[in-house]
């Protein structure tokens, strides 16, 4: 007869442990795609692609593009940031 021992962590703190590690490698993700974006126009922020192409430094296909797609990961890693605070407080 084989015994077992119990985790001393409760299912539910595993869950949110989990979770919460899955949070970060879905916030690393989109700061790498940002990161590609930005270091391609070499700027710090998205809205500098915006000001670049009404300045006429680059054209707006496909820049324009770039410019939205980074917007888009910026609020992402911004919604995740703010889901991985909530994961955190219930740990």
């Amino acid at each position: 007869m084989q015994t077992f021992q119990s985790s001393t962590i409760s299912p539910h703190v595993g869950g949110i442990e989990t979770e919460t590690l899955m949070m970060l490698s879905k916030i690393s993700e989109q700061k790498e795609f940002l990161n590609r974006i930005l270091k391609k126009y070499n700027i710090k922020k998205p809205d500098d692609i915006e000001k670049m192409i009404e300045r006429g430094e680059i054209g707006e296909h496909p820049c324009y593009e770039d410019y939205l797609s980074a917007l888009s990961y910026k609020q992402n890693i911004k919604d995740l940031k703010k889901m991985l605070d909530n994961l955190i407080k219930k740990i």
